[in-house]
C-alpha cells in the first residue's frame, strides 16, 4: 500500500509538519505579544493619567442617567453653546466600565483595547499567506510605535482602521469584493465611537479612485500588472464607498457630525499650544522606528515591478498626517503594516497555500491565553481600593485641591487649567469649568484667549473667564499662579505640590 503522504509534494509535507511542531512556540510568542501592553498597563495604571478620559467618563455618566445624548456643552460655563458629542458611544462604554468595576474599569478598558488592537494588527500583518513570523515581527513593530498612547476615544480608531485595512488587503489580494461588504457596518459603528472615522473613509475613497483610474494608468505589458491586485469591477467598490459614507450619517447628530470631523483635521492657531498637535520631534525611539518602518514600506513598493498605486497613495497620505501630528502617529504605522503585508502576499509563492503557513488554532488559542494572563494581571496588580486608585490619580490631577474647594464651599465661577478641565467635569461637576479639552466646541477664539493669557502674551483682563472668576485653580508651578498670588485683588488660600487655589477679592 502506498503511503498517502508521499502523494503530496515533498516541500508541502515538510512545511506542514514543521508548522505543527512550531505551533506551541507560535502560540506562546503570540500570547506574549498580545498580553504585553495590557500587563504593563496593569502595573503602571496609565489610564488614570489620561487627561481626556475623565470627560468621556462624566459625559458617559450623564448619558446613562438621562437616556439621551447631550446637545450643549455639559459641565461648562459655556453651557449655552451647542455641542456635538462625537464620541458618545465611547463615553457610554467608559461609563459602563466604571459603573461595573469602579475606577478599576479604566485600566481594564485600556487592557482590553490593547489586546484587541494587538490581535487586529497581527491579523492584518499575517495577510492571506498566513505567515506567522512576518506577522509577528510587523505587528510587534507597529505596537511598539503606538505604545504609550493615552486612553481616549482614538483607541477605537486604531482598532477599526486596522480592521478596515485588513478587509481591503484581503480584497486586493484575493480579487474578491465580499470582504468589502462589511465596511458600511464598520463605519456605522466607527462614526459613533470616534471622529477619526474620516481616516478610514480616506482609505476607502483612495481605493475607489485607484480602481477607477487603473484602466487609464496601466500599460499594455502584462509584466506591469500587479499580481497581488486582481482587476475588479469598480462599480461594486463605488456602491460600498457610498454606503460607507451614508453609514456615517447614522448617528444622533446626523450631518452635523461632519462639521466636527472637518474641524478636527483642519489646522488651527490653537495647535501651537497643544503638544499632541505638533509634528514629530524625534526625541523618542518610537519616532525613529516609525520613520524606518515607513521607509521600509516605501522600499517594498518601489522594488516591485508591478504598479501598486494604492499602496503608494495610502502610505503617502498617512505619512503626511502622522509626521505632521504626533497625535496620529499610529496612522502611518498601521498603513505601513498593510503595505508590507500586501507586498509579501503578492510576492509569496505560498500566497494561496494557507495550510502550509500557520495552524488554524494558533491565533484563537494565543488570544485565549493572552486573555487569561490579562485577567490574572488585572486581579493581582490593579488595586481594588478606590482610595489607592485615587492616590494614583492625585499624582497628576488636583484631587486634594478639589476636595478643599468642595469642603470650603468656595464661590463659583471657577477658572481652571486647560489640562485639568476634563478631570474637573467628573470630580468637581458642581463647579462648571471655564475651559477643557473640547476645543472644537469652545471655538478657536475662546481657546486662544486662554492660552495667550496663561502664557502672559496679553493682559489678564483680556480673558473674560479669568476676569469674572471668583475661584482660580492652577498648577502649583504655574507662572500665572505665582504672579496672581502677589497681585492685589487675589489671595492664595490653598497650596500643595500639585495645585494652588486663589480667591478673587472684591
Amino acid at each position: 500500500m502506498t503511503d498517502r503522504s508521499t502523494e503530496l509534494p515533498a516541500g508541502l509535507t515538510r512545511k506542514t509538519g514543521g508548522v505543527v511542531r512550531l505551533a506551541p512556540m507560535q502560540v506562546a510568542i503570540l500570547a506574549v505579544l498580545l498580553a504585553a501592553g495590557g500587563v504593563l498597563e496593569a502595573g503602571r495604571l496609565s489610564a488614570l493619567a489620561s487627561p481626556d478620559i475623565w470627560r468621556h467618563l462624566s459625559v458617559g455618566n450623564w448619558i446613562l442617567n438621562h437616556g439621551s445624548v447631550p446637545r450643549n456643552i455639559l459641565f461648562s460655563q459655556s453651557a449655552q453653546v451647542h455641542w456635538v458629542d462625537d464620541t458618545w458611544l465611547f463615553d457610554l462604554l467608559t461609563a459602563a466600565a466604571v459603573k461595573t468595576f469602579g475606577l478599576r474599569g479604566l485600566p481594564l478598558l485600556d487592557m482590553a483595547f490593547s489586546l484587541v488592537i494587538g490581535l487586529a494588527v497581527f491579523l492584518l500583518a499575517r495577510g492571506e499567506r498566513r505567515g506567522f513570523w512576518s506577522g509577528a515581527v510587523l505587528s510587534a513593530i507597529a505596537m511598539y510605535v503606538i505604545a504609550g498612547r493615552p486612553l481616549l476615544s482614538s483607541v477605537a480608531s486604531v482598532l477599526l482602521f486596522a480592521i478596515v485595512l485588513t478587509l481591503m488587503t484581503r480584497s486586493r489580494t484575493a480579487g474578491s469584493q465580499r470582504d468589502l461588504y462589511w465596511l458600511p457596518l464598520i463605519f456605522l459603528l466607527w462614526a459613533n465611537l470616534d471622529i477619526q472615522y474620516v481616516y478610514g473613509l480616506m482609505a476607502v475613497v483612495l481605493y475607489l479612485l485607484v480602481e477607477i483610474a487603473k484602466p487609464l494608468v496601466r500599460q499594455s505589458s502584462s509584466s506591469e500588472h500587479d499580481p497581488g491586485s486582481p482587476r475588479m469591477p469598480w462599480i461594486t467598490t463605488a456602491v460600498v464607498t457610498v454606503a460607507s459614507l451614508a453609514a456615517t450619517l447614522c448617528n444622533p447628530y446626523g450631518y452635523r457630525l461632519w462639521g466636527t470631523a472637518v474641524r478636527s483635521i483642519s489646522i488651527s492657531s490653537v495647535d501651537l499650544y497643544l503638544p499632541e498637535m505638533h509634528s514629530l520631534r524625534f526625541r523618542q525611539p518610537q519616532d525613529y522606528v516609525l520613520l524606518l518602518f515607513v521607509m521600509t514600506a516605501y522600499f517594498a513598493v518601489g522594488r516591485r515591478h508591478a504598479r501598486d498605486l494604492y499602496s503608494l497613495l495610502l502610505l503617502t497620505v498617512c505619512s503626511i498626517v502622522s509626521f505632521h501630528l504626533q497625535r496620529d502617529a499610529w496612522l502611518a504605522a498601521i498603513a505601513a503594516v498593510a503595505v508590507l503585508t500586501h507586498a509579501l502576499d503578492a510576492t509569496s509563492s505560498e500566497a494561496h497555500n494557507v495550510s502550509a503557513s500557520t495552524a488554524p488554532w494558533v491565533v484563537p488559542v494565543a488570544a485565549l491565553g493572552a486573555t487569561v494572563v490579562l485577567l490574572a494581571a488585572f486581579v493581582l496588580r490593579v488595586p481594588a481600593s478606590r482610595d489607592t486608585l485615587m492616590a494614583k490619580v492625585s499624582e497628576g490631577f488636583p484631587v486634594r485641591a478639589c476636595d478643599y474647594i468642595r469642603r470650603q464651599a468656595l464661590p463659583n465661577p471657577i477658572f481652571n487649567s486647560y489640562d485639568w478641565g476634563s478631570f474637573l467635569t467628573w470630580y468637581l461637576p458642581e463647579y462648571p469649568v471655564s475651559i477643557d479639552g473640547r476645543a472644537d466646541a469652545y471655538g478657536e477664539e475662546t481657546t486662544l484667549e486662554y492660552f495667550k493669557v496663561t502664557t502672559g502674551q496679553v493682559p489678564l483682563s483680556a480673558d473674560p473667564a479669568l476676569s469674572g472668576a471668583a475661584t482660580i485653580l492652577l498648577a502649583a508651578d504655574s507662572e500665572m499662579g505665582k504672579a496672581l498670588s502677589i497681585l492685589p485683588g487675589y489671595r492664595q488660600v490653598y497650596f500643595d505640590d500639585e495645585a494652588m487655589v486663589l480667591l478673587r477679592q472684591n
